[in-house]
């Protein structure tokens, strides 16, 4: 029974038998938050009735577990055990004959077979699990096959319980607990009541006393076996990029296996952290293994030495073996390098699971000679070595694009949904977004409201209902009053014939075009009748944008039949955006905007292309004969006004201090966390804001767009990870996402790594990321201009044209050499081992 899948475990018939039942006792003195277990096998039982000599232990006295410890820890006859001293093999009472001591130890030793299994337990490819003082659950050893006879995967199991209701005795009140993990309570217990809420806290009554279980939120991380091999392992040849050191010397594929693996200055043990190296002086053994190449298996001598740590469990020094293009992963089993390349190239370029490559590989055993003699290993063997394998692998690189620099002026952001389950969450997670606890305070920032141009909502409202849709003109109107009358004369005509009526097919054609000739005359009527407060409005906002809107938009253009241009009403959308006026204007922006008002000429006013909607503007009215009117230079100094007055009220202090930079960071493969650029800053907290550190929920939003607070991915998977490219395609790097994608992922990793912001920040939501920057951190994004994606802008149906990469590259075409699209390009490939990714954990 494997509970990693997605599917919901059960029970079948290669699952070992049931475990011990595990009795609950409580007494007056037992608190709430401590469980006491004794395990009854009807084994014990009778061994107890029989020779209470051998009691023990009182059932009593059973040592107590703490509810949130997840696993237990092996005692001394577990340790024992896995490092191959047992105590009763040990034991003087066992015949002097069939003890191990060092002397047997050097030759060819009898007892081998103990040795080989537990050598396979450490390789995973057996259970081993302690569940009571002395109760151990194992597999059984097939000593000819030297491998386990069934399977039982992690210890865990699946237990249901039908507990009573304490408020009714009938079926009914009856409900299904749900318990997943080891059999001494540990785990998941679920409710079948609340099975969604898996971070709750739990109470089970039994025999009138009350129990409290916390689910764990974190799982301890395994132990995995450390290979022999140690030395760094060059990529696959189709994996080599130019800038990649040479390690040593490439050997063509393992076609026959060398007569003996010997040992040299590089061989070691890998059971301390620094290894134990071989010493010349020491005796040599050697011993029989297996390599495992692409088509076959080969039998062959390896040279070992005893380690000298006397605490080790993996016993002997072997040779590293990689100029010989093998990897040694227990001194038992090696295996080419190639075959292990060659799942790496299947896996990367296909959703290729490992149960079924094994499977592939097992069948292409049988066609050579030596198939049935040396069958290919379990895919939970094969797991821990590709993994063992991957690790040594040189796969960093520098992560920088040789063209943009170690801080790219312009970076593409995108979520990846490349998740795992949840359950197999660690607490070594750190992505960016976690605060520290030495992470600065801001409690001076707080929501600005009203960022707006147009700081009324009902004007931005009047104004937009009167520009949307066609242009409005009194013929128009007219042409919608006379389809109206039309439709209504046909209708009472018709009317006067009852029965011609009910039998005529083509009466529900005619009200249908009533009914929306109708519509189209009440729309047509609250977009003239709002004309006038929508020019009151926008004067006393600004006279000279009012006297702009009714030049344009009002009666007297509507009676004349003068319908404005189209630079007119893009202009108009902009400005009473429901965005900030940030989103329009950048601090840059502002300066060259304060440059043209002072001195308005062609010069100041080309560079302008950073207000796409102003530079339009004035470029339309110039080709026009409007050259620079005091009209629109009004309108440029009230949007300069405006724009540095919500600047400066963000803007509450310095950025944020940095970190010691010479601190050395936790691996990646623990944290999550893995940039080109180093850590600088730590996140700061904000304690003003209420929702700073939440989850992006769904839900609509009024006016804004709502497209960033839909939901992404399945609920019981991770966030996935967040990738940022450049306009080259190359990764600058990416960080776990513990539960869901979210605007803080990107300001985070902005904030931790880059010394200053990019100048532009492209993102599937940047219309709801710029205001999230833009309020805790104003001094570091005051220069930055967050933009959506050509690819992701067909959702976004509320947001500003501002907010468009594509609006900008329409008036600076020096922008269209931005591959906005750079991020996809990247994720497609990552596509290829999303299936495989969802069902491993955090570690694999």
């Amino acid at each position: 029974m494997n509970t990693d899948d997605h599917e919901t475990p059960y029970i079948t018939l290669e699952t070992p038998p049931p475990s011990p039942t595990p009795q609950i006792h409580l007494d007056d003195s037992t608190p709430q938050s401590i469980r006491s277990f004794s395990f009854i096998t009807p084994t014990r039982k009778q061994r107890d009735k029989e020779n209470t000599r051998r009691q023990r232990r009182k059932i009593d006295s059973v040592q107590e577990l703490p509810v949130h410890e997840e696993t237990p820890e092996w005692d001394s006859a577990a340790v024992g055990l896995m490092a191959g001293s047992d105590p009763v093999w040990d034991s003087p009472e066992r015949p002097v004959q069939q003890r191990m001591d060092n002397d047997a130890a050097v030759g060819v030793c009898e007892d081998q077979g103990y040795s080989e299994y537990c050598e396979s337990i450490q390789e995973e490819a057996g259970a081993f699990y302690q569940i009571g003082a002395d109760l151990f659950v194992v597999n059984g050893w097939d000593t000819q096959r030297k491998a386990s006879k069934a399977k039982l995967h992690e210890g865990v199991f699946l237990n249901h319980f039908s507990a009573p209701s304490p408020n009714s005795r009938s079926l009914a009140g009856r409900v299904i607990v749900v318990h997943t993990g080891e059999d001494i309570g540990s785990g998941q217990w679920v409710c079948g009541k609340d099975a969604n809420d898996r971070g709750a806290t739990h109470e089970y009554v039994d025999n009138g006393s009350t129990i409290d279980y916390l689910v764990p939120q974190h799982r301890r991380s395994p132990v995995e076996r450390k290979s022999v091999s140690y030395l760094t392992i060059s990529p696959p040849l189709w994996a080599v990029v130019p800038s990649d050191p040479q390690f040593y010397e490439r050997v063509p594929a393992l076609e026959e296996a060398p007569e003996i693996l010997s040992l040299d200055a590089t061989s070691s043990c890998s059971c301390t952290n620094p290894r134990p190296l071989y010493n010349p002086a020491c005796p040599i053994v050697k011993m029989n293994c297996t390599i495992y190449g692409l088509f076959r298996a080969w039998e062959t001598q390896i040279e070992l030495q005893r380690c000298s740590n006397t605490r080790c469990r993996h016993r002997f020094i072997g040779p590293d073996a990689r100029e010989q293009g093998i990897f040694n992963y227990s001194n038992r089993l090696l295996f080419s390098h190639d075959l292990l390349n060659e799942y790496t190239a299947a896996y990367t370029s296909s959703e290729t699971p490992f149960s079924a490559w094994v499977i592939v590989v097992s069948r292409r055993y049988s066609l050579y000679p030596g198939g049935a003699e040396h069958p290919f290993v379990t895919a939970n063997i094969f797991r821990s070595v590709w993994f063992a394998f991957v690790k040594l692998q040189y796969l960093e690189g520098s992560m920088t694009c040789p063209r943009c620099g170690p801080s790219p002026e312009n970076t593409i952001w995108d979520g990846v949904t490349l998740a795992f389950n949840r359950k197999h969450l660690l607490s070594t997670l750190e992505p960016p977004t976690t605060s520290q606890l030495d992470s600065v305070d801001r409690p001076t920032t707080r929501y600005v409201p009203n960022q707006q141009l147009v700081s009324n909502r009902t004007i931005r409202r009047l104004v937009r209902l009167v520009i949307t849709g066609t242009p409005l003109t009194q013929q128009g109107i007219m042409t919608a009053l006379s389809a109206t009358s039309a439709d209504t004369d046909d209708d009472e005509e018709e009317e006067d014939d009852e029965e011609d009526t009910e039998n005529d097919s083509a009466t529900p054609r005619v009200t249908r075009a009533e009914r929306a000739a109708a519509k189209r005359q009440r729309e047509l009527s609250e977009r003239f009748e709002a004309i006038p407060r929508a020019v009151e409005g926008l004067t006393r906002a600004c006279p000279s944008l009012g006297a702009l809107f009714n030049a344009k938009f009002g009666e007297d253009s509507v009676v004349q039949n003068r319908p404005a241009a189209d630079v007119y009403r893009r202009f108009f959308v902009q400005i009473c955006a429901e965005e900030s006026v940030l989103q329009m204007t950048t601090r840059p922006a502002l300066n060259m905007l304060e440059a043209f008002v002072a001195d308005p000429n062609t010069k100041t006013a080309t560079s302008l292309v950073e207000i796409p909607a102003l530079h339009e503007l004035l470029s339309y009215e110039k080709a026009h004969g409007e050259h620079f009117s005091d009209r629109t230079l009004g309108i440029c100094r009230w949007i300069l006004e405006r724009g540095t007055a919500v600047l400066s009220s963000l803007i509450k202090g310095p950025e944020p201090p940095r970190v010691n930079e010479f601190a050395v960071e936790k691996p990646w493969m623990e944290t999550g966390c893995c940039y080109g650029l180093p850590k600088i800053r730590d996140r700061p907290r904000y304690p003003k804001l209420k929702h700073d550190i939440n989850n992006d929920v769904g839900g609509k939003r009024g006016a804004k767009c709502s497209k960033f607070y839909s939901q992404y991915g399945e609920r019981r998977l991770t966030g996935g990870i967040m990738c940022v490219w450049c306009t080259h395609s190359i990764c600058y790097g990416f960080h776990c996402i513990p539960k869901g994608e979210g605007r803080n992922d990107v300001f985070s990793a902005l904030v931790t790594r880059w010394e200053t912001a990019p100048k532009r920040v492209i993102y599937d939501f940047a219309c709801a990321l710029g205001p999230y920057c833009m309020t805790r951190e104003p001094e570091f994004f005051a220069n930055t201009q967050f933009l959506i994606d050509d690819f992701h802008s067909v959702g976004h149906t509320k947001c500003s044209p501002a907010a468009f990469l594509k609006t900008h590259c329409n008036v600076d075409t020096r922008l269209s050499y931005i591959n906005s699209s750079a991020g996809e390009c990247g994720n497609s490939g990552l596509g290829r081992i999303r299936k495989s990714v969802s069902y491993m954990s955090q570690e694999r």
